[in-house]
Protein backbone atom coordinates (compact mmCIF):
# COMPACT_ATOMS: atom_id res chain seq x y z
CA UNK A 1 0.00 0.00 0.00
CA UNK A 2 1.75 3.56 -0.77
CA UNK A 3 2.32 6.06 1.55
CA UNK A 4 0.41 8.22 0.64
CA UNK A 5 -2.71 6.20 0.99
CA UNK A 6 -1.72 5.59 4.44
CA UNK A 7 -2.94 8.79 5.90
CA UNK A 8 -6.44 8.99 4.17
CA UNK A 9 -7.16 5.50 5.05
CA UNK A 10 -7.46 6.81 8.33
CA UNK A 11 -8.24 10.15 8.32
CA UNK A 12 -11.73 10.13 8.61
CA UNK A 13 -11.23 7.56 11.57
CA UNK A 14 -8.83 9.71 13.83
CA UNK A 15 -11.51 12.08 15.64
CA UNK A 16 -13.92 8.91 16.44
CA UNK A 17 -10.79 7.80 19.14
CA UNK A 18 -11.19 9.39 22.87
CA UNK A 19 -8.49 10.09 25.17
CA UNK A 20 -8.80 8.07 28.17
CA UNK A 21 -6.49 10.36 29.23
CA UNK A 22 -8.48 14.08 28.44
CA UNK A 23 -11.32 12.33 30.47
CA UNK A 24 -9.43 11.63 33.62
CA UNK A 25 -7.15 14.93 33.76
CA UNK A 26 -10.64 16.26 33.64
CA UNK A 27 -12.44 14.99 36.51
CA UNK A 28 -9.17 14.81 38.68
CA UNK A 29 -6.97 17.83 37.68
CA UNK A 30 -4.69 17.10 41.40
CA UNK A 31 -3.63 13.71 40.44
CA UNK A 32 -0.35 12.72 40.92
CA UNK A 33 1.93 12.28 37.67
CA UNK A 34 4.92 9.80 38.78
CA UNK A 35 7.68 9.53 35.93
CA UNK A 36 9.86 6.17 35.25
CA UNK A 37 13.41 6.55 33.10
CA UNK A 38 14.19 3.84 29.98
CA UNK A 39 14.62 0.65 31.84
CA UNK A 40 13.01 0.89 35.35
CA UNK A 41 11.29 -1.52 36.44
CA UNK A 42 7.24 -0.12 37.49
CA UNK A 43 6.06 -3.36 39.54
CA UNK A 44 7.72 -6.30 40.01
CA UNK A 45 5.79 -9.86 39.27
CA UNK A 46 4.22 -10.72 42.77
CA UNK A 47 4.53 -6.82 44.57
CA UNK A 48 1.30 -6.03 46.33
CA UNK A 49 -0.90 -4.15 43.92
CA UNK A 50 -4.35 -3.00 44.20
CA UNK A 51 -4.52 -0.58 41.69
CA UNK A 52 -4.07 0.34 38.36
CA UNK A 53 -1.75 2.68 36.03
CA UNK A 54 -2.77 4.85 33.51
CA UNK A 55 0.13 5.57 31.11
CA UNK A 56 -0.08 9.24 30.45
CA UNK A 57 3.56 9.72 27.91
CA UNK A 58 6.13 6.99 26.98
CA UNK A 59 6.18 2.98 26.31
CA UNK A 60 5.81 0.28 29.13
CA UNK A 61 6.23 -3.83 28.70
CA UNK A 62 4.33 -5.76 30.61
CA UNK A 63 6.14 -9.04 31.16
CA UNK A 64 6.11 -12.68 32.83
CA UNK A 65 9.51 -14.25 33.80
CA UNK A 66 10.44 -18.01 34.00
CA UNK A 67 12.87 -18.69 37.24
CA UNK A 68 15.92 -19.05 34.85
CA UNK A 69 15.64 -15.51 33.65
CA UNK A 70 13.51 -15.87 30.47
CA UNK A 71 11.56 -13.01 29.97
CA UNK A 72 8.30 -12.95 27.68
CA UNK A 73 6.28 -9.35 26.99
CA UNK A 74 2.77 -9.94 26.83
CA UNK A 75 1.73 -6.55 26.07
CA UNK A 76 3.27 -3.33 24.67
CA UNK A 77 1.45 0.15 26.89
CA UNK A 78 0.82 3.08 24.58
CA UNK A 79 -0.22 6.50 25.91
CA UNK A 80 -3.91 6.54 27.11
CA UNK A 81 -3.93 2.89 28.43
CA UNK A 82 -5.27 1.88 31.44
CA UNK A 83 -3.80 -1.12 32.83
CA UNK A 84 -5.34 -3.21 35.39
CA UNK A 85 -2.45 -4.47 38.34
CA UNK A 86 -4.36 -5.59 40.81
CA UNK A 87 -7.69 -5.14 42.89
CA UNK A 88 -8.48 -4.79 46.26
CA UNK A 89 -9.39 -8.60 46.85
CA UNK A 90 -6.62 -9.27 44.83
CA UNK A 91 -4.10 -6.93 45.61
CA UNK A 92 -1.10 -9.19 43.43
CA UNK A 93 0.45 -7.64 40.25
CA UNK A 94 0.41 -10.74 37.96
CA UNK A 95 2.93 -8.89 35.55
CA UNK A 96 6.38 -7.36 35.77
CA UNK A 97 5.77 -3.47 34.74
CA UNK A 98 8.77 -2.08 32.70
CA UNK A 99 9.54 1.58 30.79
CA UNK A 100 10.81 0.57 27.49
CA UNK A 101 11.14 4.80 27.10
CA UNK A 102 11.30 7.45 29.55
CA UNK A 103 7.40 7.68 30.79
CA UNK A 104 5.29 9.17 32.85
CA UNK A 105 2.13 7.75 34.31
CA UNK A 106 -0.66 7.89 36.79
CA UNK A 107 -1.77 5.56 39.87
CA UNK A 108 -5.68 5.14 39.34
CA UNK A 109 -6.83 3.79 42.71
CA UNK A 110 -10.50 2.33 42.67
CA UNK A 111 -12.19 5.38 44.74
CA UNK A 112 -11.32 7.31 41.32
CA UNK A 113 -13.72 5.33 39.39
CA UNK A 114 -16.13 4.23 41.34
CA UNK A 115 -19.31 6.23 42.24
CA UNK A 116 -22.84 7.02 40.67
CA UNK A 117 -21.91 10.42 39.19
CA UNK A 118 -22.15 10.02 35.07
CA UNK A 119 -18.62 11.49 34.55
CA UNK A 120 -17.36 8.69 36.57
CA UNK A 121 -20.08 6.22 34.52
CA UNK A 122 -18.45 7.63 31.64
CA UNK A 123 -14.89 6.93 32.72
CA UNK A 124 -15.60 3.31 33.78
CA UNK A 125 -17.23 2.77 30.56
CA UNK A 126 -13.89 4.00 28.46
CA UNK A 127 -11.85 1.40 31.49
CA UNK A 128 -13.85 -1.23 30.30
CA UNK A 129 -13.37 -0.77 26.48
CA UNK A 130 -9.60 -0.35 26.84
CA UNK A 131 -9.54 -3.54 28.44
CA UNK A 132 -11.40 -5.37 26.17
CA UNK A 133 -8.81 -3.88 23.33
CA UNK A 134 -6.37 -5.20 25.88
CA UNK A 135 -7.74 -8.40 25.35
CA UNK A 136 -8.02 -8.37 21.57
CA UNK A 137 -4.45 -7.56 21.06
CA UNK A 138 -3.46 -10.19 23.30
CA UNK A 139 -5.44 -13.11 21.34
CA UNK A 140 -3.89 -12.33 18.39
CA UNK A 141 -0.57 -12.37 19.79
CA UNK A 142 -0.55 -15.06 21.58
CA UNK A 143 -2.05 -16.77 17.90
CA UNK A 144 0.77 -15.87 16.34
CA UNK A 145 2.86 -17.56 18.67
CA UNK A 146 1.33 -20.79 18.72
CA UNK A 147 0.60 -20.82 15.05
CA UNK A 148 3.14 -19.08 13.00
CA UNK A 149 5.77 -17.99 11.45
CA UNK A 150 8.69 -15.67 12.71
CA UNK A 151 8.01 -13.41 9.86
CA UNK A 152 4.27 -13.27 10.82
CA UNK A 153 4.79 -12.60 14.42
CA UNK A 154 7.48 -9.76 13.42
CA UNK A 155 4.86 -8.39 10.65
CA UNK A 156 2.39 -8.72 13.53
CA UNK A 157 4.14 -6.51 15.96
CA UNK A 158 4.94 -3.90 13.62
CA UNK A 159 1.45 -3.36 12.34
CA UNK A 160 0.28 -3.29 15.62
CA UNK A 161 2.28 -0.52 17.19
CA UNK A 162 1.37 1.09 13.92
CA UNK A 163 -2.17 1.33 13.93
CA UNK A 164 -1.93 2.00 17.82
CA UNK A 165 0.21 4.96 17.62
CA UNK A 166 -1.19 6.62 14.49
CA UNK A 167 -4.37 8.04 16.09
CA UNK A 168 -2.04 8.97 19.02
CA UNK A 169 -0.44 10.93 16.28
CA UNK A 170 2.87 9.45 17.23
CA UNK A 171 3.15 7.44 13.74
CA UNK A 172 3.37 9.71 10.22
CA UNK A 173 2.97 8.10 6.93
CA UNK A 174 4.18 4.96 7.75
CA UNK A 175 7.17 5.82 10.07
CA UNK A 176 6.81 5.79 13.93
CA UNK A 177 9.65 5.37 16.63
CA UNK A 178 10.48 1.90 17.99
CA UNK A 179 12.14 2.28 21.65
CA UNK A 180 12.74 -1.49 21.30
CA UNK A 181 16.04 -3.38 21.43
CA UNK A 182 15.75 -6.62 18.38
CA UNK A 183 16.47 -8.33 22.16
CA UNK A 184 13.19 -6.77 23.60
CA UNK A 185 11.24 -6.97 19.87
CA UNK A 186 12.18 -10.68 20.58
CA UNK A 187 10.90 -10.74 23.94
CA UNK A 188 7.50 -9.71 22.82
CA UNK A 189 7.18 -12.21 19.48
CA UNK A 190 8.87 -14.96 21.47
CA UNK A 191 11.96 -15.16 19.49
CA UNK A 192 15.78 -15.13 19.92
CA UNK A 193 17.45 -11.13 18.47
CA UNK A 194 18.80 -13.20 15.54
CA UNK A 195 15.65 -13.88 14.43
CA UNK A 196 14.38 -10.40 14.66
CA UNK A 197 17.40 -9.45 12.91
CA UNK A 198 17.60 -11.77 9.99
CA UNK A 199 13.50 -11.21 9.48
CA UNK A 200 14.13 -7.75 9.89
CA UNK A 201 16.70 -7.39 7.23
CA UNK A 202 14.49 -9.93 4.72
CA UNK A 203 11.92 -7.15 5.05
CA UNK A 204 14.39 -4.66 4.54
CA UNK A 205 15.40 -5.88 1.29
CA UNK A 206 11.97 -6.78 0.19
CA UNK A 207 11.13 -3.24 0.36
CA UNK A 208 8.94 -3.36 2.69
CA UNK A 209 10.33 -1.35 5.75
CA UNK A 210 12.85 1.11 6.26
CA UNK A 211 14.73 0.45 9.51
CA UNK A 212 16.58 3.78 9.23
CA UNK A 213 18.64 3.59 12.32
CA UNK A 214 17.24 0.81 14.17
CA UNK A 215 14.96 3.20 16.64
CA UNK A 216 12.87 4.42 13.74
CA UNK A 217 10.52 2.42 11.31
CA UNK A 218 8.88 3.41 7.71
CA UNK A 219 6.25 0.60 6.60
CA UNK A 220 6.65 1.08 3.47
CA UNK A 221 4.63 -1.29 2.01
CA UNK A 222 1.61 -1.90 4.52
CA UNK A 223 -0.53 -4.20 2.50
CA UNK A 224 2.55 -6.59 2.19
CA UNK A 225 3.31 -6.14 5.72
CA UNK A 226 -0.17 -7.22 6.70
CA UNK A 227 -0.39 -10.11 4.37
CA UNK A 228 2.78 -11.90 6.10
CA UNK A 229 1.11 -11.11 9.28
CA UNK A 230 -2.25 -12.46 8.37
CA UNK A 231 -4.17 -9.80 9.50
CA UNK A 232 -7.07 -8.00 7.98
CA UNK A 233 -6.67 -4.55 8.26
CA UNK A 234 -9.92 -3.23 8.50
CA UNK A 235 -11.04 -5.85 11.02
CA UNK A 236 -8.18 -5.59 12.78
CA UNK A 237 -8.42 -1.92 13.53
CA UNK A 238 -12.18 -2.31 14.52
CA UNK A 239 -10.98 -4.68 17.14
CA UNK A 240 -8.47 -3.19 18.88
CA UNK A 241 -8.86 0.87 18.56
CA UNK A 242 -11.65 2.97 20.83
CA UNK A 243 -14.15 4.87 19.16
CA UNK A 244 -16.56 6.71 20.42
CA UNK A 245 -20.58 5.51 21.35
CA UNK A 246 -22.87 6.91 18.71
Amino acid sequence: MPLQELSAINAATDASYPSIVDEYLALWPQHLTLQAAKGKMVTQEGDHADHSILLLSGWMALSKSLPDGGTQIIDIILPGDFVLLGATIAPVAACSVEALSDASYTIVKPDRANGPDPVMARMRLLMAAVLVTTQARTAELLLRLGKSSAASRIAYALIELYTRLEPLNLAHRGRFNLPMTQHKIGEFVGLSNVHVCRTMRRFERAGIITNLDHQDIVINDLSALAEIAEIDLDVFRREILLRRPQ
